[in-house]
């Protein structure tokens, strides 16, 4: 399945659950959505961060008894809230996702 595919499939889901969001009228309308889209993805960042920082804190400075092995399954979950806010901020501006990412890759190989 492409990128595009679940682009769609994460705005039918939220288009039917949050169908107010989807409700843009003008740009001001649009810049809310990013705003709400962005903090929540920086929020699931930061709660993936958090459980990392756990397991470092544990095994690499020996600060409690955590392992990666306990922490994975959260670790999955936080990573896969990461990525549905995207796809559904990508749905949102109707970008290409796909297209987007292999632009980028390009750009990156030229410039690292």
């Amino acid at each position: 399945m492409d990128l595009a595919r679940l682009v769609e499939i994460q705005v039918e889901f939220s288009r039917r659950k949050f169908p107010l969001f989807w409700e843009v009228r003008d740009g001001r309308d649009l810049a809310l959505r990013l705003e709400y889209l962005t903090n929540a993805l920086a929020g699931e960042v930061g709660e993936a961060a958090n459980l990392v920082k756990k397991v470092v804190r544990s095994s690499v400075y020996g600060h409690g008894d955590v392992k990666l092995e306990d922490l994975r399954k959260e670790i999955e979950e936080e990573l896969t809230d990461v990525f549905i806010y995207l796809l559904t901020a990508a749905g949102l501006l109707g970008m290409d996702l796909e297209k987007a990412y292999f632009e980028k890759l390009a750009k990156n190989e030229r410039r690292f």
